[in-house]
């Protein structure tokens, strides 16, 4: 694997588990110095040893202007850290609504900010990929504070991206389909209710994570230097049918 990111320093989100753990694999092994940040320490340590310089922090707190002191000089970010709350819209919780946008909105909003930044200071360029979902584009039962999340999360995204395009620094996301993930794991046990969602799906299977941070990877590599605002859907074809 060629080290498109010798000499660079990424910060993801959520980096424990799912998609966030394997774009900081995907990091590693492309040469980065990775900053991986979740709210449970433990599980950062076991998933990535020494390899990263661990960050624990809950993202439903706010985001503080000191966080990312100390880190060092930041090129990347991956906001993928992200929650998702089952409940049909007339039973929703109120505290669960407000702690999905919080971690799913808020604390990525801030994060780009304080990224953006530090970039500025130094004048430097820099990337911003951000983990949407296909229901950034289409709704889904029983989803509709994440679904009002990662619609927002988009709309972010292309915010961002027309603002600090003058500045060198590129802002751009992924959609992800149905990925094998802890967020999905019951569903995916269940044999029949596995199969109807995978006859959903036009390529007929689940994501891979190594496959979404393969997305992640070339939208924050010099390959996408002329790409920003754009969210880039990785679903084996969901939005298509």
């Amino acid at each position: 694997m060629t080290e498109r990111f010798s000499g660079t320093t990424a910060l993801v989100t959520g980096a424990a588990s799912g998609i966030g753990a394997a774009v900081v694999e995907r990091f590693l092994a492309e040469g980065a110095r990775v900053v991986a940040l979740d709210r449970d320490g433990d599980a950062l340590r076991d998933r990535h040893g020494d390899a990263v310089h661990a960050v624990v922090q809950d993202l439903a707190e706010p985001v503080t202007d000191d966080l990312l002191d100390g880190l060092g000089e930041l090129d990347v970010l991956v906001n993928a850290a992200g929650i998702l709350h089952r409940s049909p819209v007339l039973d929703h919780d109120l505290a669960a609504w407000e702690r999905t946008l919080a971690i799913n909105v808020a604390a990525p909003h801030r994060l780009s900010q304080l990224f953006a930044r530090r970039l500025l200071d130094r004048g430097a360029t820099g990337a911003i990929v951000n983990v949407c979902s296909i229901e950034s584009f289409t709704a889904a039962p029983a989803h509709i504070a994440y679904t009002v999340s990662k619609s927002a999360m988009l709309m972010m995204t292309r915010a961002f991206a027309l603002e600090l395009a003058p500045h060198g620094i590129r802002v751009n996301g992924i959609a992800p389909g149905v990925t094998e993930t802890g967020m999905n794991a019951t569903l995916r046990a269940d044999p029949a209710a596995a199969a109807r969602l995978s006859a959903r799906i036009p390529m007929g299977r689940f994501a891979r994570p190594a496959e979404q941070a393969a997305a992640v990877a070339f939208l924050a590599s010099a390959e996408a230097s002329y790409i920003t605002g754009a969210v880039l859907p990785v679903d084996g074809g969901w939005l298509t049918a």
